[in-house]
């Protein structure tokens, strides 16, 4: 009894740039389970052939004209929903990674990649995965540590004058009472107090000394 034969992912191949388009096509013929069922160089030449012809897996750029892959893989979902995303190109800005993910795709891959991603990127999304390419993980995850960095809060610290203001806040000391003691002015104790209350995020004394306590820099 003959085995069946399992059948063949159906690709897609579009690019606007010729000479990488044939590159592609020669590529992913040698690989035994690919058969090429199509070509295009733009847009509308990937929507006349979804149109006619049975397609597994979509290999597209972005930056293709007469829709571009995002206006294209719009379509595809709304249309031919079945059909899965990979797309193929040099941009790496994490923003248009995130709005093509939201947009439907099932993958992402940059021109860099090796022959293995591509390949391998082909085959996980045929079986229902999401798959990016090394640099695109990488850039993802650097964007993420970026944008964690920057929203990290800086460390409340309070300078030596500061501290005494605090202590002597904490013995309920008038700030006439401590620009005496300090040998410093009104206005200047006036100016630390609103400092600390700003990088406390205080909103009143109680807010503050309750902060300075939990510092281990008074007792209440």
């Amino acid at each position: 009894m003959k085995a069946v034969a399992s059948k063949r992912i159906q690709l897609l191949i579009a690019d606007d740039h010729r000479v990488l388009l044939d590159g592609l096509v020669s590529l992913l013929r040698t690989e035994p389970n690919f058969e090429i069922a199509a070509t295009a160089e733009n847009g509308e030449q990937v929507i006349d052939w979804l149109n006619k012809t049975e397609v597994d897996v979509c290999l597209i750029d972005i930056s293709m004209p007469r829709p571009d892959g995002m206006e294209l893989t719009r379509w595809i979902q709304q249309h031919k929903p079945q059909i899965k995303i990979l797309i193929l190109t040099t941009h790496d800005e994490e923003e248009i990674i995130a709005e093509m993910v939201q947009a439907g795709i099932a993958g992402y891959l940059l021109k860099s990649c090796t022959r293995h991603e591509l390949v391998e990127g082909i085959n996980r999304v045929m079986s229902g995965q999401f798959f990016f390419s090394e640099a695109v993980s990488n850039r993802i995850i650097d964007s993420y540590k970026e944008q964690k960095k920057e929203t990290a809060e800086e460390p409340v610290t309070f300078t030596e004058r500061e501290k005494e203001i605090v202590q002597l806040l904490a013995k309920e000391y008038t700030n006439e009472k401590i620009a005496e003691a300090l040998h410093i002015s009104y206005r200047t104790v006036e100016t630390h107090r609103k400092n600390m209350m700003l990088k406390t995020k205080a909103r009143n004394l109680a807010g503050l000394l309750r902060f300075a306590s939990n510092q281990g820099l008074i007792r209440l």
